[in-house]
């Protein structure tokens, strides 16, 4: 069966070593016979929330004069995600926490009104990509709890990770040819 997978990027550099991952996730994802789609959020208009309360009404997010009606419609049809953001500050970037910032009408959704938007089919998957020139073991801690906290929110399952920390090295190939072959397995079976 023929899933979609939509791609995230959150890096505003829309070709560094985030987005080689990401591309290599959508790849091993296409491989495996999936629909790929990626979107990139620096070229993307959307708004921060500005904690209006309109998603507490359980009428969605009140905004609607940018892109993100793009991200919520992609959210419900996807079978799966991989979201993609450098870490800045030890966590996600700017234009990906505006992203997640205004997918609180999903947690009101779930949380409060007890909707289980996937019932009836199979519940979708997020896999998170992150970079980091940082070599500090507790780097990505931040951002990973953000992130599963995002995929909860939305109802997907946490399919896991690839982290490629230190890029700030000389010496990174190595690490960063591994890294993308663990992406494209990544990729494979997301839809698994």
């Amino acid at each position: 069966m023929v899933r979609k997978v939509l791609g995230i990027l959150g890096s505003p550099c829309i070709e560094g070593n985030t987005a080689t991952l990401l591309d290599a996730a959508l790849d091993g994802a296409a491989k495996a016979g999936h629909t790929v789609e990626r979107m990139d959020l620096a070229r993307m208009n959307i708004h921060p929330c500005d904690a209006c309360g309109e998603c507490d009404s359980g009428t969605g997010c009140a905004q609607h004069n940018d892109d993100m009606g793009r991200i919520f419609q992609n959210i419900r049809e996807v079978d799966a995600m991989v979201l993609a953001s450098p870490i800045f500050f030890m966590g996600v970037t700017a234009q990906t926490k505006a992203m997640i910032d205004r997918c609180q009408c999903y947690w009101y959704e779930k949380y409060v009104l007890k909707k289980k938007p996937y019932e009836g089919r199979r519940r979708p998957k997020g896999l998170f990509i992150s970079c980091a020139g940082s070599s500090k073991p507790i780097v990505f801690d931040p951002a990973r709890h953000v992130v599963k906290s995002f995929f909860a929110a939305i109802d997907y399952e946490y399919a896991g990770e690839i982290l490629l920390g230190n890029t700030d090295d000389p010496d990174l190939n190595a690490r960063r040819e591994t890294a993308l072959e663990e992406a494209r397995a990544a990729g494979r079976r997301i839809c698994q």
